[in-house]
């Protein structure tokens, strides 16, 4: 009989990254990061992974492996994500899954959906959060999730830009090369706290990001050569960073704009996981220990 997974969700900044590490320290757990750039390596900064301690004490999987150049999508890491999950379970090792990619957590629970067009619901899903998100936003979240898409849409084609949001949401793959781990695996924990909290946090953490080599990274991505059609430009923050050293915009507009990014990402991500995954919430203040999720019933 296989132990639940714990898989930690929750909007960006809410101490996912802290409260997995606690979780898996107590668990004698491996750690796995469910997010769209964690993945690409020399870029800690800007795709926010895990501590360098974190990383030290505790086996981490899916995080600076790939090439920033290389793409990675939901299909991806739900492939790679079992594959890891298959062999711990083999070695008889526990695991937790952390992040905040909620259709990349739905891929590896449900997996892919085989070919066809979007189903109804899917589209009535996309439909309303463009109306909601207006011209400018709607076309900024097609932006984070598909740059290249973004680049060839104008802001004011609601219609593509609704199309082009439901390939990138509910791909269409001919076949999945994986078994889905199935909802029964899994216990969905999510994380939340009060919104002026959290956009404290961001703020916090946005400026911290601009002194602690955001700039260095995404002058690296250029140096590089890397496309900005390339997945990796869509981590909240380079664009901004890019902006500001062509001198289109001054530091503090930056900083604001990749805050503002980010705060309108955590929003998407709360919606997100409170109508999908059967999420049990608790408040992030209190410390992982007295949550009870490392005892037997896990």
């Amino acid at each position: 009989m296989y132990d639940l997974i714990p898989v930690i969700v929750g909007p960006t900044g809410v101490g996912k990254t802290k409260a997995a590490f606690e979780l898996a320290v107590r668990l004698n757990a491996e750690i796995i990061s469910a997010d769209a750039f964690q993945v690409y390596r020399g870029l800690p900064v800007g795709t926010a992974q895990p501590p360098k301690e974190y990383l030290e004490q505790v086996p981490h999987h899916l995080v600076g492996v790939r090439a920033p150049s290389e793409p990675w999508n939901a299909p991806l890491f739900a492939q790679e994500a079992r594959a890891v999950i298959d062999r711990l379970d083999h070695e008889g090792k526990r695991v937790v899954v952390v992040g905040g990619a909620g259709f990349y957590i739905q891929a590896l629970l449900e997996g892919l959906p085989e070919g066809g067009a979007p189903t109804a619901e899917e589209r009535e899903r996309v439909s309303a959060e463009v109306m909601q998100k207006g011209p400018e936003g709607s076309h900024q979240w097609l932006s984070s999730l598909d740059p290249a898409a973004a680049a060839r849409i104008h802001v004011n084609d609601t219609k593509r830009v609704c199309r082009a949001l439901e390939k990138v949401l509910y791909p269409k793959p001919a076949s999945s090369r994986f078994a889905p781990l199935g909802r029964e695996r899994v216990r969905v924990i999510g994380l939340e706290c009060p919104r002026e909290e959290l956009d404290k946090r961001l703020m916090a953490r946005t400026r911290a990001m601009w002194e602690g080599g955001l700039l260095e990274e995404a002058a690296g991505l250029m140096a590089w050569g890397i496309p900005e059609a390339a997945n990796v430009w869509g981590a909240i923050g380079y664009r901004e960073a890019a902006s500001y050293m062509r001198k289109e915009i001054t530091r503090e507009e930056g900083i604001e704009l990749m805050f503002r990014r980010t705060r309108q990402y955590a929003k998407r991500q709360w919606t997100w996981f409170r109508h999908h995954h059967d999420t049990e919430w608790h408040d992030s203040s209190i410390p992982v220990g007295d949550l009870g999720l490392y005892e037997v019933d896990l």
